[in-house]
């Protein structure tokens, strides 16, 4: 169900009926599509999670947002404070890092706007700052992990970020197979009609195994990285010397 006013018009110029009558003009509806986190760094699983979803609803494009520092990076889950976080690669290192990853991919775009903001990143702020720009007949989809879907009660705003954005979550196993008692956890917090809309936007992805945390590892262990993440990526991370001894280019 699009919201009111969230459709373009988009004229057929030039196509005509059998009866010699110029076509209707069709309506489509305009949808920015976004998905946001540290990429520190970016690796072959976001990507194929980015299209996965991407496929599964049609999504002409994709932003990728590099957060400055995403909230659930500073707060354990459920809102307790944890450990002391880890401090998290320059961000004009893990922007670079996403433009090399999709570089000559039509599929995807990326953005900066989280990191011209003061920090932290939340996502009602970076939403917020797409309605100003685009206006109230876009339609914004907001893409996360089955994990980020379970914390969704502790996000700053998180009622008025599940009615401005359509919550897109890419689901992988095991989550998938938990996805029935997240969505319960979600109606303590959430009206039944937010739940539905919540639980609308789950699509299965597959299990790709890699994360950031095992890629920075393996780079400091001087082991090879080059089957994780795009060939751009790791000869970036190489030449700049990130998540490892300075100069290492194993790769």
């Amino acid at each position: 169900m699009w919201p009111p006013g969230a459709m373009r018009t988009v004229a057929l110029s030039g196509r005509l009926c059998s009866n010699g009558r110029r076509r209707k003009a069709v309506t489509m509806p305009k949808r920015i599509v976004l998905f946001g986190g540290t990429f520190d760094p970016i690796h072959h699983g976001h990507l194929i999670a980015a299209r996965s979803v991407a496929e599964f609803f049609h999504f002409e494009k994709v932003t990728l947002i590099p957060a400055a520092v995403a909230p659930h990076k500073l707060v354990g889950r459920g809102g307790r404070t944890g450990a002391r976080p880890r401090e998290l690669t320059a961000g004009e290192h893990r922007l670079e890092m996403v433009r090399l990853a999709v570089e000559g991919e039509g599929l995807f775009e990326v953005s900066d706007v989280e990191l011209r903001r003061p920090q932290p990143s939340y996502t009602f702020d970076t939403l917020m700052a797409y309605r100003q720009e685009h206006g109230l007949e876009v339609e914004l989809c907001w893409v996360i992990g089955a994990d980020m879907l379970e914390d969704l009660p502790a996000w700053h705003r998180a009622d008025e970020v599940v009615d401005m954005a359509r919550i897109i979550t890419a689901s992988r196993p095991p989550h998938s197979r938990r996805v029935e008692s997240i969505l319960e956890k979600l109606r303590l917090r959430f009206s039944p009609e937010q739940v539905s809309r919540l639980a609308g936007g789950l699509v299965e992805t597959p299990l790709i195994d890699i994360t950031s945390t095992q890629l920075r590892r393996r780079v400091r262990e001087g082991k090879a990285v080059s089957f994780l993440t795009p060939a751009p990526v790791w000869r970036y991370m190489a030449q700049h010397g990130l998540y490892g001894r300075p100069g290492d280019s194993r790769t």
